[in-house]
């Protein structure tokens, strides 16, 4: 009986680790593109609210409907955004509870990010890391991101928020859409969305 149970305990433990993994996969392959070096970067704890990326895509396709002159497709092309898909994703990821950009009790961990030496700040504190005295003229400026949760569209995208910038810049509110594409087990970057221009 207690073999049974240490055995059931390794599979959940094994589930757990591999279903994490699973999900952060697209943001951790966004990062291995991003940060071309092994130096340390910056990840703020605080999620971004997934409403930020439902309501931009879906902001970002009717200005484009509404403007068909624009050269460019709003993802690729032909584009990915189809209204019941974004109906589908808006209905399993919509945060119900807040509207707020930043989510106070949902917070990054490090094990999610294994692969790259992090410093963790959280948003509040982020604007001002001058209180951290390794940031007063003793290394270079560190890159800095900040991530919502992935959401899965379609089975084979990814699509989430980010924002990138640095120590030094100290403002970390331009926040974009990333969508990733899985292709042969392996995720790769498609495109960029901004609040205000396309890529």
């Amino acid at each position: 009986m207690k073999k049974y149970i240490y055995i059931v305990s390794l599979l959940f433990i094994i589930y757990g680790c591999s279903s994490t993994n699973m999900s952060i996969a697209p943001i951790n392959a966004y990062l291995k593109e991003t940060v071309k070096t092994n130096d340390s970067i910056v990840i703020i704890t605080n999620k971004i609210n997934n409403n930020y990326t439902l309501d931009l895509w879906k902001e970002r396709v009717n200005i484009k409907d509404a403007n068909p002159d624009m050269r460019e497709s709003i993802d690729e092309n032909p584009r990915i955004y189809e209204e019941k898909y974004w109906n589908e994703i808006n209905e399993k990821y919509r945060n119900k509870d807040t509207d707020s950009l930043w989510l106070r009790n949902s917070l990054w961990k490090q094990k999610e990010f294994k692969n790259f030496k992090v410093k963790w700040m959280t948003e509040k504190v982020f604007p001002k890391p001058y209180i951290y005295s390794e940031y007063i003229d003793k290394i270079p400026s560190r890159p800095t991101f900040s991530f919502s949760d992935p959401m899965i569209y379609k089975k084979k995208y990814a699509v989430f928020a980010a924002s990138k910038t640095t120590t030094s810049r100290q403002f970390i509110n331009i926040i974009y859409i990333v969508i990733m594409k899985k292709e042969k087990g392996k995720w790769i970057f498609v495109k960029e969305i901004t609040d205000g221009a396309y890529y």
